[in-house]
């Protein structure tokens, strides 16, 4: 599909296609194509051999015309990959899984290139445009979310654009998905390592789509590369940390006015976590779930007060 005025589209749609995705009058994940598998290298679906070119549905948080994201899109492209870029037309950092459920998008091709799509939407709204109509003939073998202007690790990820991108394309989808960040600092003399980001992230799909299970997303952070440092210290798989890298507070300016005061958190991260390893230099691997319920083994006292209810 080509087009290069402003195209308007109902969101109509997409209220349709999350509510057959959640359930809603239909069975959960009802178009969700069945995989399964644990982390690792090695190809996801059959048809996609390993190392092969993929067909790649690239999207992000922070913007088409951001710097991450264009470093991915001529890191993957220039490696041989179909890839298609479909991302918000502005910066909707911080938006988690936000959806509009109505109203109309803008949707345009900057620099009149097919193969770039901005998409006046949230991160989640941008990816299921690119899933729902820019691939609906054939959804993508793989949706890939950045790489991101800053990291997300920790709490963090719950409010991450992002990763609610590639987590609805996973857990909605059934599309394997990776969610990239590379970190970044407020020094304008270090430089953020966003082409180093794009040839790992090449590196990784050479030896083929990393195997997951439907419903689980890849969340991969690159550290900072600091004193001299040409590579990061090593890859790790962590668990996600409890820490979030934001204090928010707020001031109050008048009886309904509050300024919101944003502060960068001091709170240390549990050692060995996503958020630890990565602020030692660590590229950090992290599996995902969207199922969000809790194991069973913590559901007692739920059950119980249920069955006093009853």
């Amino acid at each position: 599909m080509r087009f290069h005025r402003p195209l308007v589209v109902a969101a109509a749609a997409a209220t349709t296609v999350l509510a057959a995705s959640y359930g809603i009058g239909s069975t959960p994940n009802a178009h969700a194509a069945p995989t399964t598998g644990s982390f690792g290298t090695g190809s996801l679906a059959s048809e996609v051999s390993e190392g092969g070119p993929l067909r790649i549905l690239l999207t992000n948080d922070d913007g088409w015309d951001a710097h991450g994201i264009n470093a991915t899109y001529r890191a993957l492209t220039a490696a041989g990959h179909d890839v298609t870029m479909v991302a918000p037309a502005q910066n909707q950092s911080g938006k988690s899984a936000a959806l509009d459920f109505q109203g109309k998008l803008t949707v345009l091709h900057p620099n009149d290139d097919p193969k770039v799509y901005s998409v006046s939407s949230t991160p989640v709204g941008s990816a299921m445009f690119g899933i729902t109509e820019v691939f609906k003939d054939k959804k993508p073998d793989l949706v890939i979310s950045g790489t991101n202007v800053g990291s997300n690790v920790g709490f963090d990820t719950n409010y991450s654009g992002t990763v609610g991108a590639a987590i609805v394309a996973s857990g909605s989808f059934g599309i394997p998905a990776i969610a990239i960040s590379t970190a970044t600092s407020r020094s304008p003399e270090i430089v953020p390592a966003y082409e180093q980001t794009a040839d790992l992230l090449v590196k990784i799909l050479d030896k083929g789509i990393p195997q997951m299970a439907t419903g689980t997303a890849l969340n991969i952070n690159y550290p900072l590369l600091t004193d001299g440092a040409t590579a990061p210290k090593g890859l790790k798989y962590t668990p996600m940390s409890s820490a979030s890298a934001a204090d928010i507070g707020y001031n109050q300016i008048d009886d309904t006015t509050f300024e919101i005061k944003g502060a960068r958190s001091t709170v240390a991260p549990a050692a060995g976590t996503d958020f630890a390893e990565l602020d030692a230099g660590y590229v950090t691997f992290t599996l995902m779930k969207a199922d969000r319920s809790a194991e069973k083994s913590g559901t007692t006292a739920i059950t119980n007060l249920i069955i006093s209810l009853g």
